[in-house]
């Protein structure tokens, strides 16, 4: 049967429509999501190192001691994070990688294909996912800062975006999700993270999958969680699907999550994502690497609320002596970012850290 002219018109338009959508996997993924209260939740650009960002999430415990205080300049909101002033078990629940929070999209958690990233476009930082080993695939635009100024800044989540915490056989983990669904992504703007310079490109995590440790205090034991300004037009070139993780790269169901120790760092070089506060049997602790290249980190301590302080961020850290002077030594890393985020973590709560070669 021949098509009429207006026929053929529809069909080559359906055909185009189609083509248009991103296709995201209907299969279930391992984990569930649990839905939470918006307000308890925050996604922070904290800069560390030379003029860098990675992305922070905060959860505050219903209830207890204040985790941060918002303060709103102009467009732009700088967070105040109360919780380094304070032992922040029981009140509050920090996210610093890829262990502790990932994209989900359309009920598919992408931790595995998508990292997220910060980046510096046109007066303002943005929150996207990229891809981890696809340079061709756009990347995914989250949240963005609507400005800048010194300090930790607040990352609005852009619309049809929210945080819901990971489940697994009914049992909430502390793993955070910045979820997503497919309608929500294809009105964001195409984001080309070309457009950036090398030195305004602000990366949060590495190439692949960060193995550190996720540091988060709560009452109960960690539980081990595996894995621009630009325009409002929407965008004329829809971001293509992101494709299905690999069934092969899926954890195992997890044994037991009472009793389950925080997700300890690999022995492997340390990359450029996150640093967390070291654990007792980590890499970075400074008791146990045999390096040929590595950087100490130590901070002079006056008071026992100066040490008490430098335990909430790294509770690992021990007694030292440098030059003389009694110090605190934070960790030993065998890559020099790692060290310059520690130094910038210990700066920002008023301390003077070293770094020693």
């Amino acid at each position: 049967m021949k098509l009429t002219l207006m026929g053929k018109l529809i069909a080559v338009t359906t055909f185009a429509l189609t083509g248009m959508i991103p296709w995201f996997p209907s299969e279930a993924s391992t984990f569930d999501e649990q839905e939470v209260n918006q307000e308890d939740y925050i996604a922070i650009a904290r800069p560390y190192g030379d003029n860098k960002y990675d992305l922070l999430i905060i959860k505050q415990i219903p209830g207890q001691r204040q985790c941060w205080e918002e303060i709103e300049s102009n467009s732009v909101t700088t967070v105040d994070p109360l919780l380094l002033n304070f032992n922040f078990a029981g009140s509050c629940q920090r996210s610093t990688d890829s262990n502790g929070y990932s994209l989900r999209i359309d009920g598919r958690d992408l931790g595995l294909d998508y990292l997220l990233r910060i980046v510096q476009q046109n007066g303002e930082l943005v929150l996207v996912g990229t891809h981890r080993s696809d340079p061709t695939q756009p990347d995914i635009v989250v949240g963005r800062t609507d400005g800048m100024a010194s300090g930790f800044l607040k990352i609005d989540l852009d619309p049809g975006w929210r945080f819901t915490q990971r489940a697994y056989n009914g049992t909430v983990l502390s793993h955070v999700y910045l979820t997503g669904d497919s309608t929500a992504i294809m009105a964001q703007p195409a984001y080309n993270s070309t457009d950036s310079s090398p030195d305004e490109a602000m990366v949060s995590e590495s190439e692949s999958p960060v193995q550190e440790m996720t540091f988060t205090a709560e009452t109960q034991p960690s539980r081990v969680s595996n894995q621009s300004n630009f325009t409002s037009e929407p965008s004329k070139n829809p971001l293509p699907p992101p494709p299905t993780p690999s069934q092969s790269n899926e954890p195992p169901p997890l044994p037991s999550f009472s009793e389950l120790p925080p997700l300890e760092p690999p022995t492997s070089k340390s990359v450029s994502g996150v640093v967390p506060p070291p654990s007792a049997n980590a890499v970075n602790t400074g008791r146990n690497i045999g390096t040929s290249q590595s950087y100490r980190v130590v901070v002079a301590v006056s008071s026992s609320q100066d040490r008490t302080r430098v335990r909430s961020l790294f509770p690992e850290a021990f007694s030292t002596s440098y030059q003389g002077r009694s110090m605190l030594q934070v960790g030993l890393f065998s890559d020099k970012n790692n060290a310059q985020k520690a130094e910038q973590s210990l700066r920002s709560i008023g301390l003077k850290p070293i770094i020693i070669q």
